[in-house]
C-alpha cells in the first residue's frame, strides 16, 4: 500500500494539507534548508505525488506564500460597522492582522519570508496582495465622498496607501518577532500614520480631510 493511501483525501484537501505543512516548515527554517522530500515524508505522501501538485520547491514555496496571503486577506476583511470612523476601521483591520499573526505564527513567518524577495514569481504574489489591500482601503475612502476623486489625487492617495501597507507590514513583523510589543499601540500607531499621511495629499476633498482629521479619531 502506497504512503499516500494511508489517508484518503480529495485532491483539494491534500493540496491544502501540504500547503499548511509547508507554512509550518518554511516558517521555522530558512528556505535553502527545506527539502521537498522532507515535506512529502512528513505528509505521508510519495515524492511523485508531491511533484504532481508542485513541480519544484520554488513553486511550492510560492504556493505557500500565496495561500497565506489569501488567508490573511480574509482575516482582515472586517466590515465597517455603523458609526465607525475611518480611524476605527483602520485600527480594527490592523488588530485583525495582528490576531492572524498570533494564531498562525509559522504561516505568518513563511509569508514574511516571501515578501521582499527578488524572485519574480514571489513578487507577483506580493503585488496581488498589495493591490487587493490597497483597493479595499481606497474603497473605504470612497465611501466618505460624494463624487469620484480627481485623477491626480487618486494617484497620490494610492501612493500613500501602498507605502503605508509596507510600513504596517513591518510594524506587524516586529511584533511577531517580539510579542511584548503592545497590539493596541501598534494598531493605534498604524491608523494614525495613514490618516496623518493622507491629510497631506494636495487637493484632498473636504469630506476626506474631515474624515482623516484628529477630531475624528
Amino acid at each position: 500500500m502506497g504512503a499516500e493511501s494511508r489517508r484518503r483525501l480529495s485532491p483539494a484537501d491534500r493540496r491544502n494539507e501540504l500547503l499548511a505543512l509547508g507554512a509550518e516548515v518554511f516558517g521555522q527554517r530558512p528556505y535553502d534548508e527545506v527539502r521537498i522530500d522532507e515535506i512529502a515524508e512528513r505528509a505521508g505522501v510519495s515524492r511523485a505525488l508531491m511533484y504532481h501538485y508542485f513541480p519544484d520547491k520554488r513553486a511550492f514555496f510560492a504556493a505557500v506564500v500565496r495561500a497565506e496571503g489569501e488567508r490573511l486577506f480574509e482575516a482582515t476583511s472586517t466590515p465597517a460597522e455603523p458609526g465607525q470612523t475611518l480611524f476605527d476601521q483602520l485600527r480594527t483591520g490592523v488588530l485583525a492582522y495582528l490576531r492572524y499573526d498570533e494564531e498562525h505564527p509559522h504561516g505568518a513567518w513563511a509569508a514574511y519570508l516571501g515578501l521582499g524577495r527578488t524572485d519574480p514569481v514571489l513578487r507577483d504574489v506580493d503585488d496581488v496582495d498589495n493591490d487587493r489591500q490597497a483597493d479595499r482601503i481606497m474603497d473605504r475612502f470612497g465611501e466618505t465622498l460624494s463624487g469620484p476623486l480627481d485623477a491626480k489625487v487618486d494617484r497620490d492617495l494610492r501612493a500613500v496607501v501602498y507605502a503605508w501597507l509596507a510600513w504596517t507590514f513591518e510594524m506587524c513583523r516586529q511584533r511577531l518577532k517580539d510579542p511584548s510589543l503592545d497590539a493596541q499601540f501598534v494598531a493605534d500607531s498604524c491608523a494614525h500614520t495613514l490618516l496623518d499621511a493622507i491629510g497631506r495629499v494636495p487637493g484632498l476633498p473636504t469630506e476626506l480631510v474631515c474624515a482623516a482629521s484628529p477630531e475624528r479619531r
